[in-house]
């Protein structure tokens, strides 16, 4: 469920089970776990817990990037995909994402994208100093 294309190519073909050492049992119930009509669902709640920390750490960032926000998230999980309960800590795995693509010339807002991240990043750790006060 923390690949959501991952549960829809399996989906489509059980045969990429056959790259893990799995016994027909289990084959048959991560198919049938995926091939559910409840996982649509639980994708989306997945998808959900992902994207909350980055919205709520990264405001400015994520109305800045606008349609692009999904596509670079969905970029940021495929090469990123053990995620971090900790706000903070998951903000700042997707800044320096996002940091990198700036360098790269990904965005004709680099410039603008890379001082909203800083302010916010500063933001967070201004944030987390004073949590640790109390």
């Amino acid at each position: 469920m923390a690949s959501p294309q991952r549960c829809l190519e399996l989906h489509r073909d059980g045969s990429l089970l056959e790259n893990y050492d799995l016994d027909n049992r289990e084959r048959r119930r991560l198919l049938a776990i995926v091939g559910h009509e409840g996982m649509s669902h639980n994708c989306t709640l997945n998808r959900a817990n992902q994207l909350t920390p980055l919205a709520r750490s990264l405001p400015r960032t994520c109305d800045l990037l606008g349609d692009r926000l999904m596509p670079e998230l969905e970029a940021f999980w495929a090469r990123e995909p053990n995620t971090e309960v900790q706000f903070k800590q998951e903000a700042e795995r997707f800044a320096h994402y996002l940091s990198e693509r700036c360098n790269e010339g990904a965005f004709g807002v680099a410039e603008e994208l890379a001082a909203v991240l800083c302010v916010e990043l500063s933001d967070l750790d201004r944030q987390s100093g004073l949590d640790s006060h109390f």
